[in-house]
C-alpha cells in the first residue's frame, strides 16, 4: 500500500523559493492612484526595495508583473534592476511564460499580490503571498499574509521570512553587521 502523501507546509514552499514575483498596485505600493493633472505617481517603500535587494543577492529571480504599468513602475523596476511586465491583465499565463524563461518550475516561485486579477498566478505559485488589505478571495488563497500592509515593507517581510526559514537570512546579514560605522548610511 502506497504511502500517503503529506501536504505541502508554508515552510515546505518557501524552502523551495528561488525566484520573486511582485504585483505592484497594492503591494508595491498603498494601491491608491494619484494624480497630478496628465501624470500618474506611485510611492514605494524602501523597506520592499532592500528586500528585493536581499532576494537578488540570494541569488533569486525577481520580477513585477503589473496589469497598470506606467513610467512610475518603469522607473522602480530599473533601478532595482529586476524584469517588468507590464499591462499584462492575465497574469497566469504571464506568471507561467517568467517561469519557462527563467528555467524554473512554478514550484520554485514565490507570487505576492493583491487582488481578483492575481488569482490566476497565485493559484500557480509554489508559494502564494499576500497583504492584509487584499480582496477575501485572495486571502483566502494564499499561503501566506504579510503583517504589513502593501508598500509598507510587505515585499520585504516576505523576502525575509523565506530566507529565515532557508537559513540564509543571517549568512545576508552577516557583512552588514561587520561594516565600519563611518559607512553606515
Amino acid at each position: 500500500m502506497a504511502k500517503p502523501v503529506r501536504p505541502l507546509t508554508v515552510a515546505d514552499r518557501m524552502l523551495a523559493v528561488r525566484a520573486l514575483v511582485c504585483d505592484v498596485d497594492g503591494v508595491l505600493t498603498d494601491g491608491k492612484l494619484n494624480y497630478l493633472g496628465g501624470e500618474e505617481f506611485k510611492s514605494f517603500s524602501v523597506l520592499d526595495g532592500f528586500g528585493i535587494t536581499l532576494a537578488k543577492q540570494a541569488g533569486w529571480k525577481v520580477a513585477f508583473l503589473t496589469a497598470r504599468g506606467g513610467l512610475a513602475v518603469e522607473r522602480r523596476a530599473t533601478e532595482l534592476g529586476v524584469e517588468l511586465v507590464s499591462g499584462e491583465r492575465n497574469k497566469g499565463t504571464a506568471f507561467n511564460k517568467m517561469c519557462t524563461d527563467w528555467n524554473l518550475p512554478t514550484a520554485q516561485v514565490a507570487y505576492i499580490g493583491d487582488d481578483w486579477l492575481d488569482l490566476p498566478a497565485m493559484l500557480v505559485a509554489g508559494l502564494a503571498a499576500t497583504v492584509p488589505s487584499a480582496a477575501a478571495a485572495v486571502r483566502q488563497r494564499a499561503h501566506w499574509l504579510s503583517t504589513l500592509e502593501g508598500g509598507n515593507g510587505a515585499v520585504r517581510e516576505l523576502v525575509e521570512a523565506v530566507l529565515r526559514i532557508q537559513g540564509r537570512l543571517d549568512e545576508l546579514l552577516k557583512p552588514y553587521l561587520a561594516l565600519p560605522p563611518e559607512s553606515l548610511p
